[in-house]
């Protein structure tokens, strides 16, 4: 069980990053929507929810209630700059969960934080991997690879959703 749990805690963001992917997918090809959403839309919202919003909930639990946990995981030591950690994951967590059903405007804004933040975060991890010789599950494993791609993601789907709505405009000739 221990081994269990020590396997998901590695592994959640790019656990939930997955999820998110094959729940969009899922209710996509489903037609559950109440309106017809693009499939860019429907990746979008999940990998907001899931991938960034969730995640960075459960960061700041970690960060915040089991700072030992965290920091040994990335190769650290404990510091108090982990509850600065903790209510920033918080913050653009629950930015994220939002950005689900929130305006192109919000959920662009959202893309800017959370990738301005996860970003930075794999500059650490770099530097940690380079300087300190630092390859620690949780500094060069699957979380610095979702520090990545979360943002790319994020990234390159809100471009397609601007895109579609540009197209989606009458012109005004």
């Amino acid at each position: 069980m221990e081994q269990l749990s020590k396997l998901i805690f590695e592994y959640f963001s790019i656990i939930l990053l997955v999820l998110a992917i094959v729940v969009a997918l899922v209710t996509y090809s489903s037609g559950r929507s109440t309106r017809r959403i693009t499939i860019s839309e429907n990746l979008y919202r999940w990998i907001s929810l899931l991938g960034a919003g969730v995640v960075g909930v459960y960061v700041f639990f970690i960060h915040a209630f089991m700072p030992s946990v965290s920091a040994g995981q990335i190769g650290w030591q404990t510091s108090p700059f982990q509850h600065e950690v903790a209510v920033a994951n918080l913050g653009f967590g629950i930015l994220c969960i939002l950005a689900f059903s929130a305006s192109y405007g919000f959920r662009l804004a959202s893309v800017i934080g959370i990738s301005i933040w996860l970003w930075g975060d794999a500059i650490v991890h770099i530097r940690q991997m380079i300087i300190a010789k630092n390859f620690s599950p949780g500094n060069a494993g699957p979380w610095f690879w979702s520090d990545v791609l979360v943002p790319l993601l994020l990234i390159w789907l809100i471009i397609k959703l601007k895109n579609q709505r540009f197209k989606e405009t009458p012109s005004t000739k």
